[in-house]
């Protein structure tokens, strides 16, 4: 097997992407010029990849979008309960740290909600099966249910930023406040 090489080319733009991920978590406002100053290129070298900040903004969205499904396939979302499935979800998506801070920003510039269609969600399908069996509270609807954990992945997300807890911190009081609000009694 042959692997491609990966071009100078190649990591000056996955430079680039990361440096535009990092800061526009701090600040969605920031200029192309922030983000050339962190990559450690010029602003021309921006604009030689991207031809404006909308390009940047789409590369950015898909290197957030890889992000987020490499956490979730390290969660093993299929394996256990749908509430041991939502908890691990949640435990490798405070670890991304930059991405949560795009999709949590004010005038958000990425979404996730566009990353998956609603039959192959992994936190909707984590749900579901954690209705079917049982480690859910039955009396919860899904999109409150889907609320919850995205609200507490914010919570945690302003803590770890914040630098009050670590993302160990922040993971153990998720699961600890999901566990008391949206498991099946006895789960």
């Amino acid at each position: 097997m042959i692997l491609a090489r990966s071009t100078k080319a190649d990591r000056t733009r996955r430079d680039i992407v990361a440096a535009a991920v990092d800061v526009w978590a701090a600040d969605n406002s920031a200029s192309l010029g922030t983000v050339a100053d962190r990559a450690g290129v010029g602003r021309t070298t921006v604009n030689r990849y991207f031809a404006d900040r909308a390009q940047l903004i789409a590369a950015v969205d898909e290197e957030c979008r890889a992000r987020y499904a490499s956490a979730v396939a390290q969660s093993r979302p299929t394996e256990g309960t749908g509430l041991e499935a939502l908890l691990r979800m949640c435990t490798e998506l405070i670890q991304l740290g930059s991405v949560l801070g795009l999709v949590f920003a004010d005038n958000a510039l990425v979404d996730p909600d566009t990353w998956y269609d609603d039959e192959d969600d992994p936190l909707g399908s984590a749900i579901s099966r954690g209705y079917q069996d049982g480690s859910l509270a039955q009396d919860l609807p899904g999109d409150w249910v889907g609320t919850v954990v995205w609200t507490t992945l914010f919570a945690a997300h302003l803590v770890v930023a914040s630098g009050s807890r670590t993302w160990h911190e922040a993971a153990s009081l998720l699961t600890r406040t999901l566990t008391s609000g949206i498991a099946a009694p006895g789960a």
